[in-house]
């Protein structure tokens, strides 16, 4: 079962292996919103598009799913989407041949010009982190928007050419096993310019780039630095519509927010919004898109379902502050079936401390001990 809108824009983000899934899109949605419901995108748009008839640039728009979004929107004028690949900018024409507010284009942000004082929001996703003339690109950024526009950014912020700690790789390693995978090692740099030169050419100083350039005005660490390489070539073994497979992945996502909330581990991944430095454009009150008709498919909280004999994690997880969407997922990945949603009751989970829960299946326990280890160590 697919939820939401995402079957197009899990599609199109195949080729981002990690993120092809909806139950890990549902995530980085509440990563970003705050609502599993609501896509990055049309919340962030409801903020940050300011003024009405407005002029959009999307820069890398791939196959074409940001553009087309931004397209239903009635204070959208025009959208100018380009990409360096001219093969992906083709089928993102085709595909957009009937709307008409969208006009394509080729450019290399490398080198190629922008038009000065043109557009009233811009637009990147998933392209600047492989931008190696970084100077040249925030320099034309700077130039095409208008006095009073807005940047949003969706990029990978991480390691250059993913050379990420000892430290991450061994949580990857951890989590792995626990779900019968086999370790993975980190790539060398040569096996990164051989697959892709451009692939995080300097992403760990897109971050400097955007605050030495620009004023920030929202900023949200979305995660990815532990499952951008987990769920590489491992997402497909993940089917949604199975309740233990789905909760498994859910887990995955769960102690990575963990560690990144907590600071264990760095965000490689941020949403970030921004202005020109001086500028008076300031967050918007647009009403939001009604929440999609699969946001009603909810169930009660699984913590009152009367499952084995109760810990939401072995002795020591009592500081784990995710221990108990842990244990509801662990509750959850067993249940005849699966809502798209379930509630969180505040008195199940009160009585959830006086409970002593097992689950009689071994990647499940892995993980919630796993978790239970990571967060002791944080603790210390």
């Amino acid at each position: 079962m697919t939820v939401w809108n995402d079957e197009q824009h899990a599609r199109d983000l195949a080729h981002n292996t990690w993120m092809a899934n909806t139950a890990v899109l549902m995530h980085l949605n509440e990563r970003a919103t705050g609502d599993p419901a609501r896509d990055w995108l049309s919340s962030w748009a409801h903020r940050w598009f300011a003024g009405d008839a407005l002029r959009v640039l999307v820069l890398g728009c791939g196959e074409g799913w940001l553009e087309r979004a931004v397209a239903q929107w009635p204070f959208v004028a025009r959208i100018d989407a380009v990409d360096f690949a001219a093969d992906a900018v083709a089928r993102a024409k085709d595909a957009a041949k009937d709307i008409d507010k969208i006009h394509y284009g080729v450019l290399d942000l490398n080198r190629d010009e922008l038009p000065a004082d043109t557009y009233d929001v811009v637009l990147a996703h998933s392209v600047l982190h492989h931008v190696e003339n970084l100077e040249h690109a925030y320099a034309q950024l700077q130039k095409t928007m208008r006095a009073n526009a807005t940047l949003i950014l969706n990029e990978y912020v991480g390691p250059n050419r993913f050379q990420y700690s000892d430290d991450v790789l061994s949580i990857i390693n951890m989590l792995l096993a626990c779900i019968g995978q086999p370790p993975k090692q980190r790539p060398t740099v040569d096996e990164m310019l051989a697959n892709d030169p451009t692939e995080a050419v300097r992403s760990e100083e897109l971050l400097a780039f955007t605050e030495r350039t620009f004023e920030v005005l929202e900023r949200k660490p979305i995660g990815g630095t532990i499952l951008q390489h987990l769920l590489y070539e491992t997402i497909a073994g993940f089917r949604f519509e199975n309740a233990r497979e789905r909760s498994i992945l859910e887990m995955l996502c769960t102690i990575e927010a963990m560690l990144v909330d907590s600071g264990r581990v760095p965000c490689d991944y941020v949403i970030l919004a921004a202005r020109k430095k001086g500028a008076s454009v300031t967050r918007q009150n647009r009403p939001l898109p009604p929440r999609p008709e699969a946001a009603n498919d909810v169930q009660p909280d699984p913590l009152w379902q009367n499952v084995g004999q109760a810990s939401a994690c072995p002795p020591g997880a009592g500081r784990l502050k995710p221990a108990l969407r842990l244990t509801r997922l662990a509750i959850l990945a067993h249940s005849t079936h699966r809502a798209n949603l379930y509630r969180e009751s505040r008195l199940a989970a009160f009585l959830e401390r006086f409970r002593t829960r097992t689950f009689d299946d071994p990647q499940i326990e892995c993980l919630l001990r796993t978790a239970a280890t990571l967060a002791a160590r944080e603790a210390r």
